[in-house]
């Protein structure tokens, strides 16, 4: 086995531990019909897809650590932003769930929390009495305006710590090209 080979082992079953992955046996099940199916030959590029799959875990739980002190979760943080990049700060639950890529049902959930913090509120649509839109509330601006600069300055330290200039424009380059890749696909 080759280093990339063992790195890549090694995030994977660090990565899919019982404390972030509860689905770790049948990943490790899935693994194993892998290398049955393909005769051993190990990993090959499946490796970048849980490589990517771990960085995005790990990249959700720190942002959710960071969002913490707020009492908003990532998933909060996200609707609210999608909701904040409108001009007229105005949205309906179906709208946002197509932006964040919720379900319907969890983006109900998400937008009540919300609510009941007092960060958006339910507001008539204007053209369709039978709908109802979203608006953020003053203080849920406020707290937007807090937290997306010190989230903003957490990201640009991290990314200095980790990468010089080059690399991170050649992994946004590459990320840019996968992510384009994907969407054709689709």
């Amino acid at each position: 086995m080759g280093l990339a080979e063992y790195s890549s082992m090694r995030y994977y079953l660090a990565m899919n531990n019982q404390d972030r992955n509860r689905s770790a046996h049948s990943m490790a099940a899935a693994e194993r019909a892998h290398n049955r199916a393909t005769g051993g030959g190990g990993l090959g590029d499946i490796a970048v897809y849980i490589l990517m799959r771990s960085c995005n875990v790990m990249m959700g739980e720190r942002l959710g650590a960071l969002l913490a002190p707020h009492d908003l979760s990532s998933l909060g943080y996200i609707t609210m932003m999608a909701l904040y990049s409108r001009p007229d700060n105005l949205a309906n639950p179906s709208e946002l769930s197509e932006v964040t890529g919720e379900t319907r049902g969890n983006m109900t959930r998400i937008c009540d929390d919300l609510v009941d913090k007092g960060w958006m509120r339910r507001v008539p649509n204007a053209e369709d009495r039978r709908r109802v839109d979203l608006s953020l509330t003053d203080s849920g601006m406020a707290l937007l305006n807090k937290v997306a600069p010190q989230l903003r300055q957490n990201a640009d330290d991290f990314y200095k710590r980790v990468f010089t200039k080059t690399e991170k424009a050649t992994l946004q380059q590459l990320l840019t090209q996968f992510s384009e890749a994907l969407a054709r696909e689709l």
